[in-house]
């Protein structure tokens, strides 16, 4: 606790804003004297208690003065009392009660201290000295969460805050904290669950009474099915009596007004002595009275009692009365402000948090402008009618006021008996007690809230109660806002004023920003005109609150009612009744945010020491001011322009009545002659506010001259659509008649008429008449009684006497033109809608998109009136580019659809086409016909003519090296097309595992052939037809017999023979014959390098070349950059990793330079991206290939004699590919077989060793490739295979279940190895119990070479798979060479057996596949070198193992 005081501080500069001005209000005005209370640092907040008050300063410092009963001090407010407890807190909002004190933190924490009698102070003691944070838990949820509050308020024996979701929470005692609880008092912070779902901006407390400001629930939350009415003001729902009671007829017998429910007698008398209790042991003090209004209740009680014995009243205050009187009490049961309890109907409470740093202005609307659409609740005692509910009861829980909804009160404030409200309107509503005339009426007590009388001219527009008197804040007659005051005037209760007074001294205290009151004492804080920026804020929040007030009125008094009369469709007519109602729908709009603003200028000036000019909300906001003033002035001109105002008039005479003298009142001087209106400029005149804005910005400061002049152009801009709208309705005035009716449309506007400027039609007839109109979206040529009309969206102008006009015309109805275009002059590219009509193509078409120079050109869509539809780029005015287009199929009632790339207005490109029938095509085409690779599947699976064809086309048809798979046969074609025939050489495969290898003529089988069964029989000679043998030819069996002969009859039903029957000799193996079989495979087929050229070609011209490396390489390299941007900015829903791939695809990288390790890696690596993405060319390619392959041995083609086949396909890969790749990369050695070897230093633990890296087509391209080709063409080698790993797979079974030394020994492992492998098995054993490891094979003896073997199947390429079997030996030395001597050197006798037990331990399924992997794809460089010995090694144990007979010894 510190003293602060002026003599303290001598030395100190007074601040220009914050100053304090504090008295006594019960004395006469003429001897008021306000006290200026001195402070170092600007007053924020002041709040007054009964006898006590609070100063929040500048830099979150609190002090207290007044009588500070919990510590028996008696401070002056010339000397405040700094609470030094709360240094450092950042105080951002303080709240005096009647006898305690609370303060909040910028962190949103509660600090309470003072009495604490009942409560209202959060811990078990009478009094609290000293500032002691009060938490605020919300317990409902798990884990509970600290709620982070935004606004405090106290009353004499509670404490309400507002929490940053908006919800209240209150602790303390007696009906006014609105919970649900006979239990007081109430120690710790407990949330107001009535209010729980609502938005809750504001809160106040007085004596024993609370009031909310709460935001009115949208019309569509609504429960009912129609939806609410508004207000005559527009902004909330309101319903009609009849409405309500409809709506709340099952709420009624529900609640009562206490907030509890009255089920029987027994909760009556058990509610009854809950409060007896309390009220009879309760605590109480020196500075409290009764925790609750104790005959209050018991009234209450016993009424509901009766009426539970008779029929179930709704509420306790409607017992006796009936008709409109009852009906008009039940609007006051709680719960039913629009939509029944929120207590039961609990919507979800997670709103996002207001972010305010200062609680003073309630919380704002998603714009950032406030809401009008607000609620008041009220609860606590009513014994003076505070609770404004019509009746003098107590309410236990909130209970929304339901006179004040779609008042739009922005401000509530409570005293101690009585209740004030401010709306939007400045208009001021009071309620309660009105013994000292605080109401600032005659009545009393007023128990609805009832208009306090204020002279004219006055706009309050803040406010504050006191224990016997209210003070206002208003606007006079000059810039500097005036003080009013109602209430007490002296000691004595009998003196007091009728309506709110004028305080002379108010004008001498300077500008006033807020108004504060308390107890007896009144309080304000002024600031000094700085600059003249005070009183341009102050002079724009005045004229900004004048100007809504007129917009109200004129709302009031014209436009609702005419809205509402029934006559008004047929007095103004079909055409001009929408317009009207815009016209009244945009006057809303723009008084709502006009409404809003004046609000927010208010909130701004209670705390404008605290903010920037540049949060002011005509800068924030200027965009929304800007849109909603141009539509106003539309509408407005609109409605002119189709002659409404003259039915309008005559209506407003007919239906305003003695209004009509109130609206000629609200008119200016121009808008008004002798008692008439004119009604055109009054719905004007709100263009005049934009005028005073850039008055008052300009005051301001001379930064925001940007600003004041865009609302000067804007004032100019919304003037001259005013004279067009005015010049266009003169026009249809003068030519009025039925040619001209038919163009005149609202939003159209008269530029020039060639009536008055001269314009010739070359090549006229002498007694023609030609009329042009130029209007501000079309030029309308007018002959005799027939006209034609042209849209100025797609009309270019050449020179001529009209070319200015046109050109504005144009311009400004593109907005002021298109890109790249000056003020004046026709934008060349723009966008617009035309439908054609001469164009033979495009005839009746509708076209929507891009323009140039008059030709469709850019993204647009063409719509036919056939039905078909193109979406996609244009190019002087044909389709070019990527497209989607959709053309209907009548005979089978489905369209065809293409998406793909175009060229002149022909599918030229790669797309992706479907068909009506259901066929679907994805390839290349040519002039609007497949051309090139492409992929065609027909039909489906449930159709007998399903089938997929992979390969070339030529001019929409088959022809060259293709795959053709018939799904409904079963049978797979691989060979060479012509005109959509088979014919050339080709590989047919079956279902059945037959397998043709020969020649095709006009889709037969025709010529030599080579036939093989499924059971190794061959045939091998001249065909006919398809599977049908006619001629000479060899049969060979499976067993090796031979019949040599001629030949006749189809395969499959049996053949005719004349021939020789030849039987093998005994020495001839079956191996041998096989060999033989093998051998002959593959003379028909096409060779591996004619296949696929297509895929190749396609990827050629991708590149930008016409032909396998001939083309540019720069140009090369931007196709792809220019591919890949292109994707990335059309494909906006790309994941974020293929997003990064792409943009690091972007760069083209160093090429042509020496090849090293650094631009090698660097090479590998943008290969490995570049096939990751489609989008890529090689990316396209390697996916494409992949395609291809699986297309022709999966599936039928999964055939054991197309092995040799597949490898090659490989192979061939591998040298295109590598052609491709070293035309982007020059540097890469141009012999792929050779290769370039260059040295490489990898560092390794031990040692540096030096190691040799090839660069080869197969060590560059097979690791991209291989992988996503190694599922089939492994599947084909383990189906090879087959027979061999049968054998091979039961003698490992049989051997692996003898133990380590047995296998050894049987092996002719060498006897110290045995010994070493023993060793080595005890010391692997004990520590595999000691870990509790399992190893996977049998015995624990070389285990690591075991494990390291198995990873063999876990690789793709032959490099990885070596570099396997390179480790096996690595662990198989490291594990045996600790156990003997340290010069030991491996000779083969000892390795192989070695090896051999790892082989079989590590039990390797298909390991004669991986063999055979190995051996037709490993780099030829390394096969004579120690991975090669070391891989003939693993060749040799795999072939022991099948073909040895191995029989252990026991």
């Amino acid at each position: 606790m510190h003293l602060c005081s002026p003599a303290d501080e001598q030395t100190f500069t007074p601040p220009e804003r914050g100053l304090l001005h504090i008295w006594h209000s019960a004395g006469r005005n003429e001897q008021l004297c306000p006290e200026r209370v001195l402070l170092s640092r600007p007053v924020l907040q002041i709040s007054l208690g009964e006898h006590h008050g609070l100063l929040l300063a500048q830099g979150g410092q609190v002090y207290s003065f007044g009588e500070l009963l919990w510590r028996d001090l008696s401070i002056p407010v010339s000397a405040p009392v700094l609470e030094a407890s709360l240094l450092g807190k950042t105080v951002v909002r303080v709240a005096a009660g009647g006898f305690h004190c609370g303060a909040l933190s910028e962190q949103g924490n509660v600090y309470m201290w003072g009495e604490n009698t009942a409560g209202q102070s959060d811990i078990s003691s009478v009094v609290v000295p000293e500032p002691f944070p009060v938490s605020v838990v919300d317990s409902e949820v798990v884990p509970p969460v600290v709620v982070r509050v935004v606004d405090l308020a106290c009353g004499r024996e509670h404490s309400l805050a507002l929490s940053a979701q908006n919800e209240l929470w209150a602790w303390g005692s007696g009906c006014q904290l609105g919970l649900v609880t006979s239990t007081f008092p109430v120690w710790r912070p407990q949330k107001v669950e009535h209010l729980t779902g609502r938005h809750v901006i504001q809160v106040a407390c007085g004596a024993y009474h609370s009031l909310a400001l709460v935001r009115s629930l949208p019309p569509q939350d609504s429960n009912t099915q129609n939806p609410p009415k508004k207000t005559e003001r527009g902004q909330s729902p309101h319903y009609s009596l009849t409405e309500k009671e409809e709506l709340f007829t099952t709420d009624d017998a529900h609640y009562c007004p206490l907030g509890v429910e009255l089920n029987s007698d027994l909760c009556v008398s058990s509610l009854i002595f809950d409060l007896l209790s309390y009220s009879n042991s309760g605590p109480s003090g020196p500075y409290s009275s009764s925790p609750v209004c104790l005959e209050e209740v018991r009234l209450c009680l016993e009424k509901e009692k009766q009426s539970l014995q008779g029929q179930k009243s709704s509420s306790l205050t409607n017992i006796h009365q009936k008709g409109k009187s009852a009906a008009s009490r039940r609007r006051s049961l709680p719960g039913t402000p629009t939509h029944g309890s929120p207590r039961r109907r609990r919507p979800c409470a997670c709103r996002p948090s207001s972010g305010r740093t200062h609680s003073a202005a309630p919380e704002e609307a998603d714009d950032g402008l406030p809401s009008l659409e607000t609620e008041v609740w009220s609860w606590g005692r009513g014994s003076e009618g505070q609770l404004g509910h019509g009746d003098q009861l107590a309410r236990l829980q909130p209970l929304c006021i339901k006179s004040l909804t779609g008042e739009e009160v922005i401000k509530v404030a409570a005293g101690s008996h009585h209740s004030l409200a401010l709306t939007a309107q400045c208009q001021v509503y009071s309620w309660g007690s009105n013994m000292c005339g605080q109401l600032g009426h005659v009545n009393s007590p007023v128990t609805v809230p009832q208009q306090a009388k204020l002279s004219d001219g006055l706009r309050v527009w803040s406010l504050s109660a006191g224990q016997s008197h209210s003070l206002l804040l208003a606007d006079g007659d000059c810039v500097q806002p005036v003080l009013l005051y109602c209430g007490q005037q002296q000691d004595r209760v009998e003196s007091y004023t009728v309506r709110p007074t004028l305080l002379p001294f108010c004008i001498e205290m300077g500008y006033i920003s807020s108004v504060y009151s308390g107890g007896q004492n009144c309080a304000v804080l002024t600031d000094h005109n700085v600059m003249g920026f005070i009183s341009a804020i102050h002079e724009l929040a005045s004229r900004e609150r004048q100007f809504y007030s007129w917009l109200s009125d004129i709302r009031k008094v014209f436009l609702t009612p005419l809205r509402n009369r029934e006559s008004v469709c047929p007095a103004l007519g079909e055409q001009c009744t929408p317009l009207f109602f815009s016209l009244c729908e945009s006057f809303v709009h723009l008084s709502t945010l006009i409404g809003r603003h004046a609000t927010s200028l208010s909130y701004f000036l209670h705390d404008v020491q605290g903010r920037d000019v540049t949060s002011l909300p005509l800068l924030t906001h200027a965009e929304f001011f800007l849109d909603t003033y141009k539509k106003y002035c539309s509408a407005v001109g609109d409605f002119q322009v189709m002659g409404g105002f003259q039915s309008l008039h005559k209506l407003s005479l007919e239906c305003l009545g003695s209004q009509w003298t109130r609206l000629s009142q609200l008119c200016v001087s121009d808008q008004s002659v002798s008692g008439d209106v004119d009604l055109v400029s009054l719905l004007y005149w709100p263009l005049q506010q934009l005028h005073q804005y850039s008055r008052v910005l300009l005051k301001l400061a001379s930064c925001y001259d940007v600003v004041r002049i865009k609302r000067s152009c804007l004032f100019m801009l919304l003037l001259s659509l005013k004279k067009e709208a005015e010049t266009t309705f003169v026009f249809w005035k003068t030519h009025s008649g039925k040619t001209t009716e038919v163009l005149r449309l609202p939003r159209r506007r008269v530029v020039c008429e060639s009536s008055n400027r001269s314009l010739t039609l070359q090549s006229a007839g002498r007694f023609s008449n030609h009329w042009f109109i130029l209007f501000n979206d079309a030029l309308v040529h007018t002959q005799f009684s027939s006209h034609h009309v042209y849209p100025l969206t797609c009309l270019w102008v050449k020179p001529n006497k009209w070319l200015r006009s046109l050109n504005q015309a144009v311009d400004q109805v593109l907005g002021g033109g298109g890109q790249g275009s000056s003020p004046g002059l026709t934008a060349m590219s723009r966008t617009a809608s035309y439908t054609f009509t001469g164009d033979e193509r495009f005839k009746d078409a509708q076209y929507t998109g891009s323009w140039l120079a008059g030709r469709v050109h850019g993204r647009g869509t063409m719509k036919w009136p056939d039905g078909q539809i193109y979406t996609g780029n244009f190019k002087n005015g044909l389709e070019d580019g990527y497209g989607e287009c959709m053309i209907p199929n009548k005979v089978l009632n489905k369209p065809d659809t293409y998406q793909g790339q175009w060229r002149e207005g022909k599918i030229h490109g790669f797309g992706k086409y479907k068909y009506a029938s259901g066929e679907v095509y994805e390839g290349c085409f040519c002039d609007g016909q497949r051309h090139g690779y492409g992929m065609l599947s027909s039909g489906k699976l449930a159709k007998t003519s399903s089938s997929v064809f992979i390969g070339h086309w030529v001019h929409d048809r088959k022809t060259g090296y293709g795959v053709y798979d018939d799904i409904t046969r079963g049978e797979k074609y691989m060979g060479l097309w012509q005109d959509d025939q088979r014919h050339g050489s080709s590989v047919v495969v079956t279902q059945y595992g037959v397998y043709y290898e020969g020649t095709f003529k006009e889709n037969k089988m025709s010529g030599p052939g080579l036939l093989v069964s499924e059971d190794d029989t061959v045939f091998h000679g001249e065909f006919s037809d398809d599977w049908t043998v006619n001629g000479k030819g060899v049969l060979s069996l499976s067993n090796g017999d031979c019949l040599d002969g001629m030949f006749s009859g189809e395969w499959s039903s049996g053949l005719k023979v004349v021939g020789m029957y030849t039987k093998p000799g005994i020495y001839e193996t079956e191996s041998k014959e096989r060999n033989s079989v093998k051998y002959v495979l593959g003379q028909y087929v096409v060779p591996a390098a004619q296949r696929w050229i297509c895929v190749f070609d396609e990827c050629w011209s991708r590149l930008g070349c016409e032909a396998a490396g001939k083309g540019d390489r720069t140009t090369a390299w931007e196709n792809i950059a220019v591919t890949i941007t292109t994707v990335r900015r059309q494909s906006p829903d790309l994941s974020r990793s293929h997003s990064k791939v792409l943009e690091s695809l972007e760069f083209i990288p160093q090429y042509g330079e020496p090849v090293t390790t650094a631009n090698y890696d660097n090479i590998r690596r943008y290969l490995t991206k570049a096939c990751e993405t489609p989008h890529h060319p090689l990316g396209w390619l390697v996916e494409t290939l992949v395609t291809a392959y699986r297309m022709t041995y999966v599936g039928v083609g999964s055939n054991r004699r197309l092995l040799r086949q597949a490898v090659l396909e490989v192979q061939a890969y591998l040298t295109h590919f590598y052609s491709i790749v070293r035309f982007l990369f020059p540097e890469l050695p141009e012999d792929a077989e050779q290769g370039e070897i260059f040295h490489v230093l990898l560092s390794s633990s031990t040692s540096l060793s030096s190691s040799v890296v090839v660069v080869s087509c197969s060590s560059l391209l097979l690791p991209l490739l291989l992988p996503r080709l190694y599922p089939p063409l492994f599947t084909l080698y383990c189906l090879q295979e087959e027979p061999e790993e049968a054998q091979y797979w039961e003698r490992i079974l049989r051997l692996n279940k003898q133990p380590d030394q047995s296998l050894l020994s049987f092996l002719g492992v060498q006897d110290v190895f045995t010994v070493a492998a023993s060793m080595l098995s005890s010391v692997t054993h004990f520590s595999l119990h000691s870990s509790q490891i399992v190893s996977s094979s049998k015995d624990a003896c070389f285990v690591s070479s075991v494990e390291t073997l198995q990873q063999i199947s876990t690789t793709f390429t032959p490099s990885d798979k070596l570099v396997v079997i390179q480790k096996t030996f690595e662990e198989l030395t490291v594990e045996v060479k600790p156990m003997l001597d340290g010069n030991f050197l491996w000779c083969m006798d000892d390795l192989f057996p070695l090896f051999l037990y790892v082989v079989l331990r590590a039990r390797i399924r298909n390991l004669g596949a991986e063999v055979s992997l190995i051996e037709d794809l490993m780099d030829p460089n390394i096969q004579h070198g120690e991975m090669g010995l070391m891989f003939t090694t693993l060749k040799v144990g795999s072939h022991h193992t099948q073909t040895h007979t191995l029989k252990p010894t026991r």
